[in-house]
């Protein structure tokens, strides 16, 4: 009975293992896709090729985002503006941000990339990005910018005003939250990302010509990928992430090893 009870719990540690393994093929996906979007084209670009551009944008329509937070002026030149809003809600195990709303909005903008400007057709692009700073086709990395869209409670408000809660503070990933049932006491917090006239960016397409020049698409087969100037510190850190879910994975199964072995003897 008791080798049968140890063979169960040394399943279970194994299933888990195996569990947290199967998510690498994902994240190694997406480092794939990193890859190809830090070789972009060189030489003369042909039409009918997937390529990569890069280089700084230029706007000739600017994106109109739905809601542009709380400290926006309103006179931003965006080429792309991805936001979304966060909401903290209480779960068995405590609580956890969730994406409630988002969007890309994308404009009208053209990439110089070397001698070529290369307009780029993201109309697609926006229509299937729910979170953009979770997705296969948008790799921007973290929220430029972070606005809480209420009062914090006293304890937030102090850690945030001495700066042991800012950005490189002693406390920076520490919140504390009160919650009934699925709602906290922490407010709801609006993040964005804006890619103005002359800021870099990467995209990936498949490139055709048009009597007015490069164009950009993406297609069934090659979908249109973009990213930010911080690719490699996106890099850096999906890599940490990949060892530390192999680390993990592979305590789980050894664990699930020992114990059988354990079990039978």
């Amino acid at each position: 009975m008791v080798q049968l009870f140890a063979l169960a719990v040394a399943a279970g540690f194994v299933v888990l293992g195996a569990i947290v393994l199967s998510g690498v093929d994902g994240l190694r996906g997406q480092q794939t896709t990193i890859d190809e979007l830090e070789s972009p084209a060189e030489g003369r670009l042909k039409p009918g090729e997937v390529v990569t551009v890069r280089g700084p944008v230029s706007v000739v329509e600017p994106a109109s985002p739905e809601r542009t937070g709380p400290e926006s002026n309103g006179d931003d030149s965006a080429a792309l503006w991805a936001w979304r809003l966060r909401r903290k809600e209480g779960t068995e195990n405590g609580s956890r941000w969730r994406t409630v709303d988002g969007e890309l909005a994308v404009g009208e903008f053209d990439v110089d990339h070397g001698w070529d400007r290369v307009r780029v057709d993201a109309a697609t692009l926006a229509a299937d990005v729910d979170d953009p700073f979770d997705s296969s086709q948008s790799f921007l990395g973290e929220p430029e910018t972070e606005t809480y869209l209420g009062d914090l409670d006293p304890v937030n408000r102090f850690l945030e005003r001495t700066g042991l809660a800012g950005e490189g503070g002693a406390l920076s990933d520490v919140e504390v939250t009160i919650s009934v049932g699925r709602k906290t006491t922490m407010p709801d917090k609006y993040q964005r990302t804006v890619v103005r006239d002359g800021d870099e960016l990467v995209v990936r397409g498949e490139l055709t010509e048009t009597a007015d020049g490069y164009v950009l698409r993406g297609t069934d087969e090659t979908p249109l990928v973009i990213a930010t100037d911080t690719l490699e510190t996106q890099e850096d850190q999906l890599r940490s992430k990949i060892r530390m879910q192999k680390a993990v994975g592979g305590v789980f199964i050894a664990l699930g090893l020992l114990v059988a072995i354990l079990g039978v003897l």
